[in-house]
């Protein structure tokens, strides 16, 4: 595709950048004292339109989400490539699925963690899900919710629903950006399913399954293939370790993995591992033209409304500066 088809899209890209949250606008709603402060430090924001619409302090999620909505609706209408930039917010409706789903069979009503980013409207997907007819999914996703129904009925564990459906995701994704000739998102897309994978190996190994759950919920499409993880699954994590580290993710495996050893816990590993993902979206920055920088915008806004998140759920629970600190991501600026 020509420069000049991105040239505008590009162009307003970077006006965007200038209004994203910088690290000392971060920096204040961290030493915030409570969450109303932060609600007025975010009307000298972007979101200013959308806090004026709030009622109480409780509808700061609802805040956060018309403003992802909102991106992605502008970056759809000015991407010369919509079916690319469009493949981030297909998790959303996967998420959805995976939540209706699991009511049905649960016979529990869970509206509240249903999210409006999504591409499909929530009632048609509730009206998919009671008539078990999927035919208006893309037929990748078509095909996994469909062998996720399928599973259930022999297994009915929820984490199959979870592992299907992310299947039809992953490689959604993966195939339309291969199918786009993107080389950008093909390699960020299977350097994600590497590190989910990692982290499926090691919580597959700390359950106590065998290589049978294993080869069910490794994603294909990874710069690791099945049989890696099949031949490391009776080995220490040790070895593991050893054996990524020439990857350019070596060091989140060793720093990860080795504080799962000490701690049974994977919140260091995935943390690390959303840094590095994140730092190759922010590579956008620096391409002229092309689907790079507004990929990297995308996951930029998705990383601020995290932040907004993270912040204000530690004020409202009282939480330490300095824990709510450690948790946060990298600003994209």
């Amino acid at each position: 595709m020509s420069e000049n088809k991105y040239l505008y899209s590009v162009t307003r890209i970077r006006a965007l950048e200038t209004k994203l949250l910088d690290k000392a606008k971060i920096e204040r709603m961290i030493e915030a004292k409570n969450a109303d402060e932060i609600i007025k430090i975010l009307y000298e924001t972007e979101y200013a339109s959308s806090v004026s619409e709030m009622k109480g302090i409780e509808d700061y999620e609802s805040v956060l989400s018309k403003e992802l909505s909102n991106t992605y609706k502008l970056i759809s209408e000015i991407s010369p490539v919509p079916e690319l930039t469009n493949l981030f917010q297909l998790k959303y409706d996967i998420h959805n699925l995976k939540t209706l789903l699991k009511s049905s069979y649960l016979d529990e009503e869970n509206d509240e963690l249903l999210s409006e980013i999504g591409t499909i409207p929530i009632q048609q997907l509730k009206g998919m899900v009671k008539e078990k007819v999927f035919s208006d999914l893309d037929p990748i996703i078509r095909e996994s919710v469909e062998r996720a129904v399928g599973e259930f009925t022999v297994n009915p564990d929820p984490q199959l629903i979870d592992v299907m459906l992310d299947k039809g995701l992953y490689n959604l994704m993966y195939k339309t950006a291969r199918d786009n000739k993107s080389s950008f998102l093909t390699e960020y897309i299977s350097t994600q399913i590497d590190l989910m994978n990692i982290k499926s190996l090691v919580r597959v190994k700390s359950m106590g399954y065998g290589k049978e759950f294993l080869k069910k919920v490794i994603l294909e499409n990874g710069n690791l293939d099945y049989t890696f993880f099949s031949d490391i699954f009776d080995e220490s994590l040790d070895i593991l370790i050893d054996k990524l580290a020439y990857k350019d993710y070596g060091k989140v495996v060793e720093e990860g993995i080795s504080n799962y050893m000490k701690t049974k816990s994977l919140t260091k590993f995935e943390k690390l591992s959303d840094d590095f993902i994140f730092e190759l979206a922010k590579k956008g920055k620096y391409v002229a033209f092309g689907i790079e920088p507004l990929i990297g915008y995308l996951m930029a806004k998705e990383n601020e409304t995290k932040i907004i998140r993270m912040i204000m759920v530690g004020k409202i629970n009282e939480i330490p500066n300095e824990l709510i600190r450690e948790r946060l991501r990298d600003v994209y600026v």
